[in-house]
């Protein structure tokens, strides 16, 4: 269950919802007005009732006033559901428990943990068989500049010892340049393996660091498009960060990423 996009779903409703009051504002002078149709030789006639419940027919030239009662009504019946389609995504996120699995096996007292065998990997299995999965520093290229990383490891560039930094500091598990198998049986070498462990899902995080290079830009087309046929794609597993000549790297843009899609 993805209780982020569950989450953003929420604040759509929530911004349609405050959009749709807004609009019925311009119909309060009709508020108290409903719209009555009926058909007659395969014709429509448009009748209002108002506060007196007497129905009234609405002329042919009047015919704007059928539209504004047409719209009220559709406005009504769309904030009706708004509303029910809010509080039933509050209703579900208030009640849902995303760690179900992991707590029911935390609950246990340790020595019973000993003798069974959890439906599914506890965090710390799956953490370390996907360390096991992706080694880190697999790429042989020698370092012709290195950057230390707070937690102690060498890097190639100032702006992937950044985003290092901004890993460890929101506690993301990640791999520098772990080996991956392209679609074509050719090795490559991302930035980054990444590991969310709530969706216990792999990332890939590759930094262009000059963008404005023409034959730079060319190579990591090239890149992309065969990450693309292996399955490594932008917008669902593979995440980017880019700089170019005179623009550095947006680190309030990568925090948002990690936020976004790491956490």
């Amino acid at each position: 269950m993805n209780v982020k996009e569950l989450e953003e779903e929420l604040e759509i409703v929530k911004r349609h919802r405050e959009k749709v009051m807004l609009e019925l504002k311009k119909y309060s002078d009709i508020i108290n007005y409903t719209l009555v149709q009926k058909k007659s030789n395969k014709c429509y006639q448009y009748y209002y009732r108002d506060e007196t419940k007497d129905l009234i027919y609405i002329k042919a030239d009047d015919k704007q006033l059928a539209k504004r009662l047409a719209q009220k009504e559709y406005y009504e019946k769309l904030l009706a559901n708004l509303y029910a389609q809010e509080k039933s995504i509050e209703r579900f996120l208030c009640k849902y428990n995303g760690t179900y699995l992991k707590d029911s096996y935390e609950a246990l007292a340790d020595g019973k943990k000993r003798l069974v065998h959890p439906i599914e990997k506890t965090d710390d299995e799956f953490i370390v068989e996907w360390r096991n999965k992706y080694l880190g520093e697999q790429n042989s290229y020698d370092f012709s500049v290195s950057y230390t990383t707070n937690k102690g490891e060498e890097v190639r560039s100032k702006s992937e010892k950044i985003l290092a930094d901004l890993f460890a500091k929101y506690g993301v598990i990640y791999k520098y340049e772990p080996e991956v198998m392209l679609y074509n049986g050719r090795k490559v070498y991302p930035d980054f393996a990444l590991l969310n462990i709530r969706e216990r899902k792999t990332y890939f995080w590759e930094h262009f660091g000059l963008a404005s290079d023409e034959s730079y830009s060319d190579k990591n087309l090239a890149k992309l498009a065969k990450y693309e046929k292996s399955g490594i794609l932008l917008g669902d597993n593979l995440i980017v960060s880019v700089e170019a000549e005179g623009i550095g790297i947006d680190i309030k843009l990568v925090e948002e990423k990690i936020k976004r899609l790491l956490m």
